[in-house]
């Protein structure tokens, strides 16, 4: 099954990172427990980019709504679209050979 590739690219000013840092390390693990891969990598500039690979196009469908439901996930993705400027986002669906 074609896995799906969501990426977000943003800024974090330095006086947030040690929030943000605490707040990835928590989505790392729901997202872990939902069976989806989730990196953060970091450029220059405290530019950040976040690279969510999900299973399936219907997992990638799906897992939105159903994350929301969790309040502690919802909490942290308000805390991360607070703390972040110069958002970018990509979605990209593997190719079958």
């Amino acid at each position: 099954m074609p896995k799906v590739l969501f990426s977000m690219t943003y800024v974090i000013d330095p006086e947030h990172l040690d929030e943000y840092r605490e707040v990835v390390r928590r989505l790392k693990g729901i997202y872990a427990e939902e069976g989806i891969e989730y990196h953060v990598f970091e450029g220059k500039n405290h530019e950040f980019t976040e690279l969510t690979i999900y299973p399936s196009k219907e997992e990638f469908d799906t897992s939105e709504d159903r994350l929301l439901e969790r309040n502690d996930y919802s909490d942290y993705i308000e805390r991360i679209n607070r703390m972040a400027r110069d958002v970018r986002y990509q979605t990209l669906h593997e190719i079958e050979l």
